[in-house]
């Protein structure tokens, strides 16, 4: 039996498993005393007279535990009585312990027989009356005969043990009538224990603490042993005991110890109801034990102690498994009986609970369609009494529309014997509300239990509102509430086939939110969501009832309009979607002004749904590329043009992978001397139909599909290639190569990385290329842009912006940036050599560039008197076409060959 040692502080906890300090101090004071002994010290006399001094504090710690838990309320009047049996058991063994030591003391000898004999067998008296006075579960006269069987085989195995292990060798060396006596009324006595033992535990206590009860038997049990221990010693050594008997002894007083400090600290650990269940119970191993232990006394007999006789043996062997046989003849077929009346009661009860109880109405009709039978779940589904639905006619319960279909139905149920289909019924509950149920009908007329029409009715209420739910949402947007893109196309669908037979047309308006996708990124998705909502809403506001309003994904909304007079119907439509749009929205606590672009389409009879909202996608796309915020109304040109995007943009994807981009060269020169000091790289494609394209009628397309990275990337491998050419050729020039970077390329994190990999491939030292940056994109994203050119700087290439002075912004971000150069944009050069006023703005963007210590280049230089006055101004570069147009790099050979040999300055290359 296992023990957990803890605190005292814990013993308070109700799980009857903490050991309690009497429990320790016992243990303790018994392996104290078994290591005295196991010394020897002291000799044979002085060890007997301890021995019986040292049990005495044990049996009264025993006797007041039992006595104080005895006086617990809380325990059962039987547990109490026996607790009170097992203290004056513990007591009368102190006496017995009492008249040994005086023996021993008074006449230094030990009596075969003395007046401690008494005492030691009122001990055993007492706790078997003590274990029969527990409240047991079982009453006796239920299963009398197993109790009597299994008992039979206890004694059997258990007087075959005492028999040959304490009466035989006791009974031969016994020389008096009273001595024979005691020898077998000590083993008698510890088999009627055993038998109490077998008692409760085929019984089963239903009071006191489980582990205390457990602790109980085990410590008689343990008791039983040291008995049987102590004659058998006693008879061959003539000796008191020996070390190992002692030691039974004390852990038999250990166990006592600890059930009575649980059963006085712990009283009530479980209960079980009193009383035999029904249906099988499992057999108890204690009986089958002791028929091993007779088989084991017999084979060891046999092997070990050949002189004994072994008939007695043999006879109780043969004697035990005749009980065995006859006990589980008996459990099998009491098992059966009890399993076939359990499944009867439970198939009984079942149908009956399923009837009583069943979610379905069971009505059973005759042929007049009257209620015979009625389910208690009528009053529940159907909301009736079942007593007042008897004897009226079915067809009552349902609305007069339906009593046709219903009164069809039961003739042809009441016609065809079996099982028919389910149908759907709808019937009238006492307070008007409609209830839909699914009725099934078996015709049972024949049958004379029933002599009616059984209808189960199931109510389906539940599943007709979720599958109408299921349907809403199917064609429905389930955050705005509009209708989907699915229910949109059939009603578009179903439009032009009713417009085709009136002779009349109809419009779809594609609506599209402007810069929806800052909206999430700035305020979140949950912002984003709100906005798709109050635009929705105003929409609809702004429809007809007639109109259907649809969301069809993402930030795009579509307006059906059906029944119009004329085109200012739709003009009016228009203008009060585009007023609704000016007013702004509140979004996380802010004004956020949101204007949306429109595209309309009017279906020709011809055109299908697809075409009608494909032709006002087109014109919706058309408005947003001419500016955001405009309505378009889709011309045949368009899908045109859309065609011809999208073959462009294929084309690109292609020129991409098969070498159709070119770079060319446009060169920068010193203003002063016309010679050149470096080049600014600019992509071309050579499209295999159309030629030779600019980046004006390619690179916005690339900007909207992603594709300029790409091309970014291309470009500044193929500017870092021709650089370390020329820087080769001409080393003393210290030339430079110009890259235009975009925004979307610049907002790359791995743009960083993209141009170590491109230095470092091409061999070539990083202060020789200038990455361009528009001045917008500076603006447009301030922090992404400052740590990304902050990393390039780093990196050491030069960072020139672009176009400087366009952007209406602040110029402190002159500061923030690591800028090298300023690019002075075209307009600001048109009208520098008029000089007055209209250079006002390049002198000070080239004043700026002179304070803070950047190079400044002037842009689009076409007259020498542009570069007369920019020289005047002190501007020291410029490019433009007045010194060349963008070159070929075989032509850029060219040119920086003359101008090495020492030719004349550069004025104009064509």
């Amino acid at each position: 039996m296992p023990f957990v040692v803890e605190p005292a502080a814990s013993a308070s906890r109700r799980d009857g498993r903490a050991v309690g300090p009497w429990t320790l101090a016992a243990a303790l004071y018994g392996l104290a005393y078994l290591c005295w002994e196991r010394t020897g010290w002291g000799g044979e006399e002085l060890r007997g007279l301890v021995g019986n001094v040292a049990f005495m504090p044990l049996n009264l710690l025993v006797a007041g535990l039992n006595a104080l838990a005895a006086r617990n309320p809380e325990l059962a009047p039987g547990t109490r009585r026996a607790l009170r049996l097992l203290a004056l058991a513990s007591l009368a063994v102190f006496v017995g312990n009492c008249i040994s030591v005086w023996f021993l003391v008074a006449r230094d000898a030990t009596p075969p027989v003395s007046p401690a004999d008494a005492f030691y067998l009122a001990d055993v008296a007492l706790m078997l009356a003590a274990l029969l006075a527990l409240p047991l579960s079982r009453r006796l006269s239920l299963e009398w005969w197993k109790f009597v069987l299994d008992a039979a085989m206890v004694l059997t195995g258990g007087g075959v043990l005492i028999w040959f292990f304490a009466v035989r060798p006791t009974a031969a060396q016994s020389t008096g009538a009273v001595e024979s006596l005691l020898a077998f009324a000590f083993p008698l006595a510890d088999l009627l224990l055993l038998l109490g033992i077998t008692t409760v535990l085929l019984r089963k206590p239903i009071d006191g603490n489980r582990t205390a009860f457990r602790l109980l038997v085990a410590g008689m049990l343990v008791s039983i042993v040291g008995d049987l221990a102590f004659g058998l010693v006693q008879a061959e050594t003539n000796a008191r005991s020996a070390a190992w008997t002692d030691a039974a002894y004390l852990l038999s007083y250990l166990l006592l110890v600890a059930s009575a400090e649980l059963y006085r600290r712990d009283p009530v650990a479980w209960r079980e109801p009193v009383g035999e269940a029904d249906g099988a119970h499992p057999l108890s191993p204690l009986p089958y034990l002791a028929v091993g232990a007779t088989f084991a006394v017999l084979l060891f007999a046999t092997v070990r102690h050949w002189t004994t006789p072994v008939g007695p043996l043999a006879l109780a062997a043969v004697a035990s498994t005749c009980l065995v046989l006859v006990r589980q003849v008996l459990a099998v077929r009491q098992n059966v009986r009890l399993l076939a009346e359990a499944t009867a009661r439970q198939n009984a009860a079942r149908f009956r609970s399923l009837v009583q109880h069943a979610s379905d109405v069971i009505l059973v009709v005759d042929r007049a369609r009257i209620i015979r039978y009625a389910s208690p779940s009528a009053a529940r589904v159907l909301r009736y009494d079942p007593e007042r639905l008897l004897e009226r006619d079915v067809t009552g319960l349902v609305p007069h529309d339906d009593r046709d279909r219903t009164g069809g139905f039961l003739r042809e149920v009441v016609g065809r014997a079996g099982v028919h289909p389910a149908a759907e019924w709808r019937f009238i509950q006492p307070d008007g509300a409609p209830l839909h149920a699914e009725v099934t009908a078996t015709n049972l007329l024949d049958d004379p239990a029933v002599q009616g029409v059984v209808l189960n009715v199931r109510d389906v209420s539940e599943r007709r509102r979720l599958e109408q739910e299921l349907l809403h949402q199917a064609f429905h947007d389930p955050l705005t509430g509009l209708a989907n893109r699915a229910l949109f196309r059939d009603r578009v669908s179903h439009a032009l086939a009713l417009a085709r037979r009136r002779y009349r047309g109809i419009t779809v308006l594609f609506v599209d939110l402007d810069d929806f996708k800052k909206v999430n990124d700035s305020l979140g998705h949950a912002e984003g969501d709100r906005l798709l909502v109050a635009a929705a809403e105003r929409f609809r506001s702004c429809a007809r009832a007639a109109d259907t309003v649809a969301r069809l994904g993402g930030d795009e909304f579509a307006i059906l309009v059906e029944e119009m007079t004329g085109p200012d119907d739709e003009a009016a439509l228009v203008d009060r979607l585009m007023a609704a749009m000016a007013q702004p929205f509140v979004l996380a606590g802010t004004e956020v002004f949101v204007s949306a672009s429109i595209g309309l389409a009017t279906a020709a009879w011809e055109e299908t749904a697809d075409d009608v909202l494909r032709n006002a996608d087109m014109a919706m796309y058309t408005a947003k590329r001419g500016g955001k915020g405009r309505c378009a109304t889709y011309q045949a040109h368009m899908y045109a043009d859309v065609r011809e995007r999208l073959e462009l943009e294929a084309a690109l994807r292609t020129a991409l992978d098969s070498g159709q981009l070119e770079a060319h060269y446009q060169p920068v020169v010193d203003l002063a001397s016309g010679h050149v000091t470096g080049l600014e790289a600019l992509v071309r494609w050579r499209h295999p139909r159309r030629g030779l394209l600019g980046p004006q009628e390619f690179i916005q397309l690339a900007e909207e599909t992603g594709l300029v990275t790409r091309v970014g990337q291309w470009m500044l491998r193929e500017a870092c290639r021709q650089a370390v050419r020329w820087r080769r050729a001409y080393p003393g020039r210290g030339l430079t190569v110009a890259v235009n970077v975009s925004g979307r390329q610049l907002l790359d994190a791995d743009v960083v990385e993209d141009t170590r990999a491109a230095l470092v491939a091409a061999g070539i030292e990083p202060g020789a290329i200038v990455l361009e940056i528009t001045e917008s994109v500076l603006m447009q994203h301030t922090a992404g842009v400052l740590e990304r050119l902050r990393d390039l700087k780093t990196l050491g290439v030069g960072l020139a912006i672009d176009d400087f002075g366009t952007g209406y912004s602040s110029l402190s971000y002159l500061q923030r940036f690591p800028i090298d150069t300023l690019k002075i944009a075209r307009p600001f050069i048109e009208d520098v050599g008029v000089g007055g006023e209209r250079a006002a703005l390049a002198r000070a963007i080239i004043g700026l560039g002179d304070t803070l210590r950047l190079a400044t280049i002037a842009e689009g230089i076409e007259t020498p008197e542009q570069r007369a006055a920019l020289v005047d101004l002190g501007c020291r570069l410029g490019q433009g076409y007045l010194f060349a147009p963008p070159l070929p790099a075989a032509d850029v050979d060219r040119l920086l060959a003359g101008a090495a040999l020492g030719q004349a300055p550069l004025l104009r290359v064509v």
